[in-house]
């Protein structure tokens, strides 16, 4: 038995214990603290790793929520303006029960549409006198009561809503503050009535006589500039454009007098009926 292999403890000529070492154990004691501090080196690059790796995922998770936000954001007047074809086109006319849906907003030229009895009263809202300064703040007499123009659109809840706006006003205004008063407008009836269909009616041309009235004249030139500013709102808005001002004109770009009541501006009935028969055909539902 070679002396590497004997006993641990022997007895020597004093009969004490002697402790010997065996040599075969003297790499344990230097591996075990390699193999741990490995271990805990190994762990704390792991985690490391991790912690990067979450950081890398945490950060990928946003930009793609980031990402599917926009697009959402982005989707809504897309699809919305799809739909918008202006001014509205030719489409097969609808039946006159139609206009039960409609409330129809303006001044004494819309008023007429209920004077003519082409429409009922209770699907107007509009007064003599009233304007694009006015219809955001001032109160009319109507069949839900004495309301602002947006709080009658409030009760009644129409499917559709027709506003002609602007042949007051024209002689006075700027196009650009008028469009500006216009569009808050529209912005409030879209924000209330978000479901209703919301249409723009261009404002008729006017009589070569009115246009070198000496008491209040109006150019045809204006009613056109002006006319296209509303057709430019209308797409910007994914709202609808009906051209009634071209299907009134003559062949010279005026009111033909037959058509139009003294003041060279307002309508006769057969005009009205005209318009009436034009919106029914040109409908986007």
């Amino acid at each position: 038995m070679s002396s590497r292999e004997s006993r641990t403890i022997i007895y020597g000529r004093s009969n004490k214990p002697v402790i010997r070492f065996r040599f075969k154990a003297v790499p344990i004691f230097f591996i075990i603290p390699i193999i741990v501090c490995f271990i805990i080196y190994m762990a704390g690059v792991n985690i490391g790793i991790g912690s990067d790796k979450s950081k890398k995922i945490n950060k990928i998770q946003s930009l793609i929520a980031d990402s599917q936000i926009e697009s959402s954001v982005d989707e809504v007047p897309v699809s919305k303006s799809k739909d918008i074809v202006n001014p509205v086109p030719e489409s097969d006319p609808v039946s006159e029960t139609y206009l039960g849906k409609c409330m129809f907003v303006g001044d004494s030229i819309t008023v007429g549409f209920a004077d003519y009895q082409f429409v009922s009263m209770k699907n107007i809202c509009a007064t003599v006198g009233m304007n694009i300064e006015k219809i955001n703040t001032d109160k009319m007499k109507t069949t839900y009561g004495e309301l602002t123009a947006l709080d009658t659109l409030k009760e009644a809840k129409p499917t559709n809503i027709y506003i002609m706006l602007g042949s007051n006003g024209i002689a006075w205004l700027t196009n650009e503050e008028m469009i500006s008063l216009y569009s808050d407008f529209v912005d409030n009836i879209k924000k209330e009535l978000p479901d209703s269909d919301i249409y723009i009616l261009s404002i008729p041309p006017v009589t070569a006589e009115r246009e070198v009235s000496k008491k209040a004249p109006i150019k045809n030139e204006s009613i056109d500039q002006y006319n296209s500013e509303l057709l430019k709102m209308a797409d910007s808005k994914g709202i609808h454009y009906v051209d009634i001002n071209t299907v009134l004109k003559g062949s010279d770009g005026k009111f033909p007098a037959a058509d139009a009541a003294d003041d060279g501006m307002h309508f006769k009935k057969n005009t009205y009926k005209t318009v009436v028969d034009y919106i029914l055909s040109h409908t986007a539902s």
